[in-house]
C-alpha cells in the first residue's frame, strides 16, 4: 500500500478560507504504468479551478508522479488539520472511494464536498459548504441535487407495477427481506432447499408467496408460447416490452439477461431497476445469466417475488463478456452436469415458477448432434414443467457459436441455420417442449409453425417461435397482427400506430423520472429512453427518416426540460408523416412484404435431412 500525504490549501469551494485540509490517497495495488500528477489528482478530487494554480506540496516539495494503473483503486480521505498542523485531529470521515478516470471529476468532487462540510459542521457550525461555495467563489454553479435510484413503487401515475407484490409483502410479513452481502463477501446464509434468504422453504414451491400476495396480484393463467421476443441487451427494456405488450396481449417477453452477481449484491428499493416490470406485461420471463448454483439460488429467490411467469437461464449469449470473461452463456454449453445443477438451485428457489433454458445447438467443437442431446437430456432431468405445456422448455437458437474468432453480431449470422436440427430434437425428446430462434423475421413464419406446418417428414413438432432482431427493427410489422395470425384471437388490440402511440404516451408519462433526476438535470429514465423503443415504428413508411430526424433534433433541444415529454415531442414530429401511415390498420400488408424482409426458409418444405444420435446414452452417465 502506497501513501501519499497532500496538503491543500485555500479550498474556498469547499471550506473557510482559513481552514486546511490533508487529503490521504492511497492506491492498491501500487504498480508501474501511467503516472496522475497532483494537478490531475486534485482534478479527480474536485478541487475548484481557483485552487489548482496555488502550490500543491508534500514537505514543502512538489509531489513528484503517481503511479498508476487501470483497474487500481483509488480511495481518499478527507480530514481537517489540527491548528498547529501536528498530524490529524478529530474522528476520520467517511472513505471516499472512486475511480477517478472511471467516474470523473463530478462524483468525486460530491464525495469531497461532503466530507469537508462534515468536517465545518463536526467543529463550530460553520454555514453549509453550499452557501460557502456560492459566496466565496464567484461565478460557482449551483449544486444540482441528484436524486437517483428513489423511486416511486407499486401503482405509479396509474401504472401497475411488480413492486407493488413486494409492498405487499413487506405489509403481511415485515423483516421477510434480508438485505444483500456487499461486493466481494460471500452472501450467507447459503441457499438450498432449507436454507434461502428467508424461512425454510419459503421459495420452493411459492405457497408462502401466493399466501402474502393479494390474489389480484397473481399472475394471469398465461397463453401457450406460441411467439416470444427474445431477451435482447439494450433493447427488451421494461419501454420497450410495454410497447410490445400494447401490440400484442398473449406474445411472451424477455427481459434482458440480467447478471446473478447483480442481483445479489443489490438491495431494495433499487433492484427495482432491475427486476421491476409493468403487471400488464405479462407473461413475462426474466432471463439471468450465471454459472454457480449457489450464487444463482440466491439471484432466482431475489427475483421470485416479482411474480415473473417463467425464469430462464442463458446458456446461449456468446459474448466476450459472458461466454469470456463471465465463464457462462454459450461457455455453459460443453458442461451440461454443471448447466443441471445451476437449473437445479434456480428451481428451488424460484417461487413455482418453471426455470426454462436457452442454448444454442453447439459450441465450438462441441458441436454434434450428439453433444446436443447430452446436453438437454442431462439438463432436462433437473427441469420442472411449464404450466402452458406440462413439459420442460427449452428455447433452441438454431446456430452454433463460434467463441473465438466471431463477434456477437457475427455470430447470429456467420454460423449456418439448422432448423432440421430443433425438429430431430422434438422427434427425439417428446417429453420436452422446444421454441426455435434464429433467422426467423416475418410473422407469417411464426404463424406456419405455430400450426404445425411444414414439420419435415418424421420430424417432431416444435411449440412456437423467437423472434429478436426483427421485432425491434419492425415493432408494428411483426407484432401488430399477431394475436389474430398466432394465437387465433378475434381482434388485435391496437387499431392503428395513432391508438398505439395514445397509449404508449399515458405509460411515458407516468414513467418518465421515476427514479428521479441525475446531477446533470436529466430525468431517469429520461424522455429520450423512453422515445427509443418508437425509433423504428414506421420502418419503410414515407417520411419515415424525416421524422427520426425530427425527433433527434427535438431530444437534442428539449432534453432536459422537465415540461417537454414523449406526447410533446411526438406533437411536435408526427406532422412529417399522413394520416394515411398513422390510421393504417394491422396486417394490411404494409410491411414484411413490401420492405423485403427475408423469409428465413424455416418452413419451405427444403430443410436438410434430420440428423440422428449415434448412441442413447442415460443422464445418469
Amino acid at each position: 500500500m502506497l501513501d501519499f500525504f497532500l496538503t491543500i490549501c485555500a479550498l474556498t469551494a469547499y471550506g473557510s478560507p482559513s481552514r486546511t485540509y490533508a487529503v490521504t490517497v492511497r492506491f492498491s495495488p501500487p504498480s508501474l504504468g501511467h503516472s496522475m500528477t497532483a494537478r490531475m489528482l486534485a482534478l479527480a478530487l474536485g478541487v475548484p479551478g481557483a485552487a489548482l494554480g496555488r502550490r500543491v506540496a508534500r514537505g514543502g516539495r512538489k509531489v513528484r508522479e503517481i503511479p498508476r494503473v487501470a483497474r487500481s483503486r483509488l480511495v481518499a480521505a478527507v480530514v481537517p488539520c489540527s491548528a498547529g498542523g501536528q498530524g490529524f485531529a478529530g474522528r476520520r470521515l467517511s472513505t471516499a472511494r472512486c475511480l477517478a478516470h472511471r467516474l470523473g471529476r463530478g462524483r468525486a468532487a460530491r464525495c469531497f464536498a461532503a466530507a469537508t462540510a462534515t468536517a465545518d459542521g463536526d467543529d463550530d457550525g460553520d454555514a453549509p459548504s453550499n452557501a460557502i461555495a456560492s459566496s466565496s467563489c464567484p461565478g460557482a454553479k449551483p449544486p444540482v441535487e441528484e436524486t437517483v435510484d428513489v423511486g416511486a413503487r407499486g401503482d405509479v401515475g396509474g401504472i401497475e407495477w411488480a413492486s407493488r407484490r413486494i409492498l405487499a409483502l413487506d405489509a403481511a410479513s415485515p423483516g421477510w427481506w434480508n438485505p444483500p452481502a456487499p461486493y466481494g463477501v460471500a452472501p450467507t446464509p447459503a441457499l438450498s432447499s432449507t436454507r434461502d434468504i428467508g424461512p425454510p422453504g419459503r421459495y420452493a414451491d411459492g405457497a408462502w408467496w401466493r399466501g402474502n400476495v393479494p390474489d389480484d396480484l397473481h399472475p394471469p393463467p398465461p397463453p401457450p408460447q406460441l411467439l416470444s421476443v427474445a431477451p435482447m441487451m439494450d433493447y427488451t427494456t421494461a419501454h420497450f416490452r410495454h410497447l410490445c405488450r400494447l401490440l400484442s396481449r398473449h406474445t411472451w417477453l424477455y427481459t434482458e439477461m440480467e447478471v446473478d452477481q447483480t442481483l445479489v449484491h443489490t438491495d431494495h428499493p433499487r433492484l427495482d431497476r432491475y427486476l421491476d416490470f409493468p403487471i400488464l406485461t405479462h407473461p413475462s420471463v426474466l432471463q439471468l445469466g450465471g454459472s454457480d448454483p449457489e450464487t444463482m439460488a440466491r439471484a432466482t429467490a431475489v427475483a421470485a417475488p416479482y411474480g415473473y411467469d417463467e425464469i430462464n437461464l442463458n446458456c446461449g449469449c456468446p459474448s466476450p463478456k459472458v461466454a469470456g470473461k463471465g465463464a457462462f452463456g454459450a461457455a455453459l454449453m460443453p458442461e451440461p452436469e454443471l448447466v443441471r445443477d445451476v437449473v437445479a438451485a434456480m428451481r428451488e428457489n424460484s417461487g413455482g415458477a418453471p426455470v426454462t433454458v436457452k442454448c444454442r445447438i453447439g459450441v465450438d467443437d462441441h458441436d454434434s448432434y450428439d453433444h446436443l442431446c447430452r446436453f438437454v437430456e442431462t439438463v432436462a432431468s433437473a427441469m420442472s414443467p411449464t404450466r402452458t405445456d406440462g413439459r420442460p422448455l427449452f428455447a433452441i437458437h438454431a446456430r452454433k457459436a463460434l467463441l473465438a474468432g466471431l463477434s456477437p453480431a457475427e455470430n447470429r449470422t456467420v454460423p449456418p441455420l439448422r432448423y432440421e436440427w430443433a425438429y430431430a430434437l422434438a422427434r427425439d425428446f417428446p417429453e420436452v417442449a422446444f421454441v426455435v430462434n434464429g433467422g426467423i423475421d416475418t410473422l407469417e413464419e411464426a404463424a406456419e409453425v405455430a400450426r404445425g406446418v411444414g414439420v419435415p417428414n418424421g420430424g417432431g413438432r416444435l411449440v412456437g417461435t423467437m423472434i429478436g432482431r426483427a421485432v425491434h427493427a419492425d415493432p408494428w410489422g411483426v407484432l401488430s397482427d399477431a394475436d389474430v395470425r398466432v394465437f387465433g384471437a378475434e381482434s388485435n388490440p391496437r387499431t392503428s400506430r395513432r391508438d398505439l402511440l395514445n397509449e404508449y404516451v399515458k405509460y411515458c408519462d407516468a414513467t418518465r423520472g421515476r427514479f428521479g433526476t441525475t446531477k446533470d438535470g436529466y430525468s431517469v429514465p429520461s424522455t429520450r429512453h423512453l422515445m427509443h423503443p418508437l425509433q423504428n415504428l414506421f420502418l419503410g413508411e414515407p417520411n419515415a427518416k424525416v421524422w427520426r430526424r425530427r425527433v433527434d433534433e427535438a431530444l437534442k433541444e428539449h432534453a432536459r426540460n422537465p415540461d417537454v415529454g414523449v406526447g410533446d415531442i411526438l406533437e411536435r414530429t408526427l406532422g412529417v408523416l399522413s394520416d394515411e401511415t398513422l390510421d393504417a390498420p394491422p396486417g394490411d400488408g404494409s410491411t414484411n412484404a413490401r420492405h423485403g424482409v427475408k423469409r428465413s426458409g424455416v418452413t419451405l418444405g427444403n430443410l436438410p435431412p434430420m440428423p440422428t444420435r449415434s448412441a442413447l446414452v442415460p443422464a445418469s452417465q
